[in-house]
């Protein structure tokens, strides 16, 4: 590569390295959240929403083979807005888009998309809970060593994603 062309491209590396940590600000690190996960008008499954080094993660989707991933959070009036996406080979993708109030109480609207050869099926999700960190809550470490060891087909709460 030419000297006059990688100037440019490690400073563009450079200031991606930069702004993925801004992205994901971590400003929710450390909080666990319970509540119920299911159908948009009607959660009906207990769950709890992780957040710890940047990533987030939802007990019934790890379980589901759904892998942690990175979240967005900024403040606004009465609270922090985030949003995130957790993705499967098998099963898809979930889109977060939650906010959590100065209370702890958090709402999150979950867009499921699940490719398949012959069509496309969507279906909005809902998560509904409040704040229930207490002591050290699990990290992104512990969760992928556990995850290792899942086999979503051998848990029949998957079938419903």
């Amino acid at each position: 590569m030419h000297r006059s062309v990688r100037f440019p491209v490690l400073l563009a590396s450079l200031w991606f390295a930069c702004l993925v940590p801004a992205l994901a600000d971590g400003s929710l690190d450390g909080r666990v959240f319970t509540g119920l996960i299911g159908p948009a008008e009607n959660p009906d499954l207990a769950d709890s929403l992780y957040f710890s080094d940047g990533h987030f993660w939802s007990d019934i989707c790890t379980r589901c083979g759904f892998v942690p991933g990175l979240y967005s959070a900024h403040e606004v009036d009465g609270g922090i807005r985030f949003t995130g996406v957790l993705e499967s080979d098998s099963r898809g993708r979930f889109e977060y888009d939650g906010f959590v109030d100065e209370a702890g109480q958090i709402e999150v609207v979950i867009r499921w998309e699940r490719k398949r050869w012959y069509w496309t099926s969507r279906r909005d999700i809902a998560f509904r809970g409040a704040d229930a960190s207490t002591g050290s809550p699990a990290t992104l470490t512990q969760i992928l060593l556990k995850m290792d060891g899942m086999n979503p087909e051998e848990n029949a709460l998957c079938a419903r994603f």
